[in-house]
């Protein structure tokens, strides 16, 4: 009996100790833990060249501006280097016609697009043969070296596409010379003059000044400050009105012209020409051509 008494006793005061064992043992809620930080996944920059423009002084000299962009910019601790480049027209090599501008050569900062300028030589492409008759199609070819951050290195290649109208300048040839009024001194020439314009636009010449020499010798010279325009692919002709003075000149051309024998010219000047292109301004241009003309007395 006294055995059992003994067993209720440790069950009570057992009871009696339990909350309190328990509550000492208490954990904060979960709802003040804070989260563990979620770190994003590394993702590689794309690369592109991106076609900006095109400025030109003159139709010979033209710079075709790129910007190399990274989407997303380059991270931390990346790095890039252009490693080599090459200029493409249809699909032909053109480097030696082109040379490139940009800035920090061993290693590009890609956090923002970086600009780069290709200068051409339209003289060189025309001598390979490579100068289009209408528009251009520059295709820039970079491949860079780039270094993610912790990453091995790789090499990337960049194309970008530029196309924008060539220009031609205008081309000039005498068709005739004609004998307008015959005097003791002075003679009155009229030069039959066409003018050719092979562009895909029209073309105006303005500041026309121009020398005429025949057989060698100079016969004549003028200006003329009148706007000339002339459509697309197509051809004007018109009159240069000369007073040619024989004070001083051979007799033996003065005879030949009087006979009305075909004449040796030669005729030059230089001419102020508009494209009406954004990126090229009135240029100047100069022009030199020689040949054969009949002379007809009119």
């Amino acid at each position: 009996m006294r055995k059992l008494s003994t067993f209720f006793y440790l069950v009570f005061f057992g009871l009696l100790f339990m909350p309190g064992l328990f509550s000492g043992c208490k954990s904060e809620p979960l709802s003040n833990v804070e989260p563990a930080a979620v770190i994003a996944p590394y993702t590689p920059s794309s690369f592109a060249l991106a076609f900006k423009g095109v400025q030109a002084d003159d139709p010979a000299h033209m710079k075709v501006f790129f910007a190399l962009e990274a989407e997303p910019p380059l991270p931390s601790g990346g790095s890039a280097r252009l490693a080599s480049w090459q200029i493409e027209i249809d699909g032909q090599d053109a480097g030696s016609a082109f040379s490139l501008e940009y800035p920090q050569a061993n290693n590009l900062s890609l956090n923002s697009a970086v600009p780069l300028s290709l200068n051409m030589d339209i003289g060189a492409l025309v001598a390979s043969g490579l100068a289009p008759k209408d528009d251009y199609s520059v295709t820039l070819i970079a491949e860079l070296d780039y270094s993610p951050p912790s990453t091995p290195p790789e090499r990337i290649e960049v194309r970008g596409l530029a196309a924008f109208p060539g220009v031609q300048p205008p081309r000039f040839n005498i068709t005739e010379i004609a004998i307008i009024k015959a005097e003791l001194i002075n003679t009155r020439f009229r030069v039959a003059l066409k003018i050719d314009n092979p562009n895909p636009f029209p073309i105006e010449l303005s500041a026309f000044s121009y020398n005429l020499y025949g057989n060698g010798m100079h016969w004549a010279d003028g200006a003329d400050k009148n706007i000339i325009r002339i459509r697309e692919k197509s051809s004007l002709q018109g009159n240069v009105m000369l007073l040619m003075n024989f004070i001083n000149m051979n007799r033996t051309l003065l005879d030949q012209i009087s006979r009305l024998e075909d004449v040796n010219y030669r005729f030059t000047g230089d001419v102020e020409v508009s494209t009406g292109i954004d990126f090229l301004p009135k240029f100047n241009d100069g022009f030199d051509i020689s040949g054969y003309s009949k002379v007809l007395e009119r």
